[in-house]
């Protein structure tokens, strides 16, 4: 039995052509970094490799943002799962989607508005995320 979601988390998905260019490339340059193991060098692709490959492998599954609609808050994760950034009621901004620039921004304390970037995320997912944000 699984536990249930928090209903007032919208989560937010890595796209799934990043995903996989992300293994495709970590694959790729394990191979370069094993046959210069073979070679009898190491190279620096056999540490960069797998770590591309993990990343890639882990942003199928876990979120890259979720935006908590009971407190406003919008946090983005990075695919090892920890919080790279966090934006929102915390640190007193307003979260909005912004429709005549198409954008999801954010209203900081000073009064300035500022963009939050969300290239390469999945779009269904990113779709249910602008229709939960209040709009401009």
């Amino acid at each position: 039995m699984t536990a249930p979601q928090n209903p007032y988390l919208v989560p937010v998905k890595y796209g799934t052509g990043l995903s996989v260019l992300n293994i495709v490339a970590g694959g790729l340059l394990l191979l370069l970094g094993v046959l210069a193991l073979l070679g009898g060098r190491f190279s620096f692709w056999l540490v960069l490799g797998p770590l591309l490959l993990a990343m890639g492998i882990l942003s199928l599954t876990r979120p890259y943002a979720t935006y908590d609609t009971a407190t406003g808050a919008l946090d983005l994760f990075h695919p090892f799962g920890y919080r790279m950034r966090s934006y929102g009621a915390p640190k007193g901004e307003r979260i909005y989607f912004d429709p005549a620039k198409s954008k999801i921004m954010r209203a900081r304390q000073s009064g300035g508005p500022r963009k939050v970037s969300m290239v390469g995320m999945n779009r269904d997912d990113l779709a249910r995320l602008i229709a939960v944000l209040p709009q401009a």
